[in-house]
């Protein structure tokens, strides 16, 4: 293929895209085609929020005076059953689009629709005079009971209905739903939307006034001209008197009956069936006692003799949803005909079951990049894992899942180093216990109201792995700590105490030659002992400035964790030889704005961790690394770095990965909607652009070890690696599998030259064979190696 014949097919294809097909027109009839035209006169809308209006203006279009246009194989438009043009239908459209306008407090807007035809074919194009909106001047509660009264007007401040804000269909229906949520937190159990009614005033003093001073009269004249232009109107919200005036009583809870092994039809009256346990705040009444009492009384928030809270009622309900030891929650309310004013809860829980097992075959393929034969080519690797999980530990919701899992690697070939078609097996145990609550020293700041929900962690990992003719490690992790969520919806994770141990069993002959002549792994390999306290924090924020414009999305985490400061300073354990003394600490943040068809995505992440008295850097399984589906997707994973350090030559058998003490990274994406290729999976793709490399944070001692891995601030942007490039996303809504094509646009290992700047040698008459051939004498493998990386992940990287 040359590249004229390339770009030829390149313009036949976007001539196709600027193609319609009509299918199905009505005959001897004009009919709608796209593109609408929408034009928004006046208003008080930010360039933003006028592009979101016309998109509410152009959904309320008639169903008679929509047109349906589908793509297909990404170059074809079809106009599908056009509708024939009626001009009632669209002036009805018109009229519609009227209507929304009202809803976003513009009563005196108009719309009028023009119709532009050419042959058969009628393009339609609304004009739509906003002209301003209604504002409002004053906002009053005459609900005429005191109770009610002193409530709306103590939360005046949290009021959806601002003055001088447009009055709006939304925000008065958000007013009417916040104060019967303010109604029924505080007992006014049945109180409803129905009892309350919202009158506006907007009469204008010169219409009614009439005055023998002619100043005074010009002076309303004018004021009425004034509100003509800038309309206000008085808001009060009153009470519907309701039929049922008990509706305006306040509630208390009386009895509080708890079901906890519920059967479809069982009846509180049923004393042979079912067994009881009265409590101080509760009535147990079960078949079989599955669930522990002190289990129920920390999950039920709301009290017998309690003023009824429509707050606690829900989150009773997602306490008891959040144990996952019931598969149906059901809390019924039943007002008490004995005693006036009161109610009784009915909590109806069906269990689910109490062990879950999960077993999975799992299969691998990696491609050796390096084009070394002597380490057996490419690898093929099979992973068995069973799971059993159990519920509901000791009757209190505790979860404690078994893990067990196996893999086995094998190579495409035997290699010339161990002689063997197997590269390394694992075996491992692992077991989580969950407990949904915080245990000391924790307990208390739930009284205090400020954790909204928390839980007690403890994690450990056994596991055996076996490097065929290289080296054979033994692994212990421990982690017990606490996760929780204050208030505000920021989650907060503590570890007074981790521990992770490995231990290198043996050691072959072949591998220690590699150590020794490979500097920056001399101390990776070995044993460690990491012993220490570590702590997280995350919050995401969610901004919507219209309800049909863009939407924000900004988090931010951080991560602390250190070792030999706090345990491992301790006379006993600062005695052992492997333990491993450091501080490390990283920070990332996440911007993504989502508009209706696209999204822009940026991250920021920084890490840096310190190796503390004579330590050269951190333990190789607490260094940083770059690359891959997530990070830099020009590089394979680890394959970035260490700062201007050089690439191993193409083809050599050492080991390649690049780990370090410190990192910097800077990744943005454009997302875009291809096209749907089925109901439930869209084509999407993105633009993407990943800057970043890591570094080392002290100079090696070690002999033949260079200075080309250490960080220094002249040399950052220098040794910063810049790759672009484009991905297609396979988008499923539950899962996104991504095909991304990543370019190297500045090379740290190559910073002397240019200062590391170039454009990969590829054009549109060779793309193709460079990336998916390998050519003569693997020559094209070489490019790909030094420029190139084609990376398969699974939902987005950030």
């Amino acid at each position: 293929m040359n590249f004229l014949r390339f770009t030829n097919i390149i313009f036949l294809l976007l001539f196709a895209a600027s193609c319609t097909i009509t299918r199905n027109a009505p005959k001897e009839k004009p009919y709608l085609v796209k593109p609408y035209e929408i034009e928004l006169i006046g208003g008080q809308f930010t360039k933003e929020e006028r592009e979101a209006v016309k998109t509410r203006l152009l959904n309320q279009l008639d169903d008679s005076s929509k047109v349906n246009i589908i793509d297909k194989f990404l170059f074809f438009h079809i106009l599908k059953n056009p509708p024939a043009y009626d001009s009632v239908y669209a002036r009805l459209s018109a009229s519609n689009m009227e209507g929304s306008m009202h809803h976003l407090g513009y009563y005196n807007a108009k719309a009028k629709d023009t119709a532009y035809i050419k042959g058969k074919e009628v393009k339609m194009k609304y004009i739509v005079t906003a002209g301003n909106p209604t504002k409002i001047d004053t906002i009053a509660y005459n609900l005429k009971n005191e109770g009610l009264q002193n409530i709306a007007t103590a939360s005046l401040n949290k009021s959806f209905l601002i003055k001088n804000n447009p009055v709006s269909k939304t925000a008065v229906l958000a007013e009417i739903n916040r104060l019967v949520d303010s109604f029924r937190n505080n007992g006014y159990y049945k109180f409803t939307a129905a009892e309350l009614r919202v009158r506006g005033d907007s009469s204008i003093a010169a219409l009614t006034t009439i005055s023998d001073d002619p100043f005074e009269q010009l002076r309303l004249l004018n004021e009425a001209e004034q509100k003509r232009d800038s309309p206000t109107v008085k808001l009060a919200i009153l009470i519907n008197k309701p039929e049922d005036t008990t509706k305006l009583n306040k509630y208390y809870v009386n009895k509080i009956y708890i079901l906890s092994d519920y059967r479809p039809g069982d009846v509180l009256t049923d004393t042979v069936n079912l067994y009881e346990i009265r409590t101080k705040n509760f009535i147990h009444r079960y078949h079989r006692k599955l669930f522990s009492n002190v289990l129920l009384d920390r999950t039920i928030t709301m009290h017998s003799g309690d003023l009824y809270k429509q707050n606690e009622y829900f989150k009773t309900l997602n306490n008891l949803n959040k144990l996952a030891v019931w598969q149906s929650v059901n809390i019924n309310i039943l007002e008490n005909l004995d005693e006036v004013n009161k109610v009784d809860l009915i909590v109806e829980l069906i269990p689910s079951k109490k062990y879950i097992n999960e077993n999975a075959l799992e299969g691998s393929y990696a491609v050796n990049r390096g084009g070394s034969n002597a380490l057996g080519g490419n690898l093929f690797g099979i992973s068995l894992n069973l799971a059993l999980t159990d519920k509901n530990v000791n009757k209190e919701a505790i979860r404690m899942t078994h893990n067990l899992r196996g893999t086995i690697e094998f190579k495409s070939k035997k290699d010339t180093i161990s002689n063997n078609i197997i590269n390394s097996n694992e075996l491992s145990y692992s077991n989580n216990i969950v407990i949904p609550r915080l245990i000391f020293p924790y307990q208390n700041q739930i009284s205090k109201n400020k954790v909204k929900a928390g839980e007690t962690f403890l994690n450990s990992n056994f596991a055996y792995s076996n490097r065929l003719g290289f080296f054979s490690l033994f692994s212990v992790t421990v982690d017990y700590g606490y996760n929780f969520i204050n208030k505000k919806g920021n989650r907060f994770i503590f570890k007074p105490l981790f521990v992770e141990y490995r231990n290198l069993i043996s050691i072959s002959d072949t591998f220690q030659k590699i150590l020794n002549a490979t500097p920056f792994l001399r101390y990776s390999y070995n044993n460690s002992l990491v012993l220490g306290m570590a702590g997280g924090y995350s919050s995401t924020r969610l901004s919507k400035r219209h309800p049909t414009s863009k939407s924000k999305e900004n988090s931010f985490k951080l991560n602390i964790e250190e070792s030999g400061l706090t345990w491992g300073a301790l006379p006993f354990f600062g005695t052992i030889k492997d333990i491993k003394k450091y501080a490390k600490l990283d920070v990332e943040f996440k911007k993504i704005i989502t508009y209706k068809k696209s999204a822009a995505a940026l991250r920021a992440f920084v890490g840096v961790g310190t190796p503390l008295f004579d330590a050269p850097s951190l333990p190789f399984f607490k260094q940083f690394f770059g690359g891959g589906s997530n990070s830099m997707k020009g590089w394979p994973i680890r394959g970035i770095g260490r700062g201007g350090q050089q690439l191993l030559p193409f083809g050599s058998s050492t080991f390649n990965d690049r780990t370090g003490d410190m990192q910097l990274e800077f990744n943005a994406e454009y997302r875009h909607d291809i096209v749907p290729l089925f109901s439930w999976l869209k084509l999407k793709g993105a633009f993407f652009v990943d800057a970043g490399n890591i570094w080392d944070i002290k100079r090696s001692t070690i002999a033949g070890a260079t200075n080309e891995a250490v960080f220094e601030f002249k040399n950052i942007w220098k040794q910063t690696g810049i790759a672009a490039g484009y991905g297609f996303r396979f988008d499923a809504s539950y899962a996104v599998v991504r095909f991304d094509f990543g370019f190297r646009f500045k090379r740290p290992e190559t910073s002397n030259i240019n200062n590391g700047w170039q454009a990969p040698s590829i054009g549109f008459n060779d793309a193709l064979r460079k990336i998916f051939t390998s050519g003569p004498d693997n020559i094209y493998k070489k490019w790909r190696y030094e420029n190139f990386n084609f990376s398969l992940g699974i939902n987005y990287p950030f």
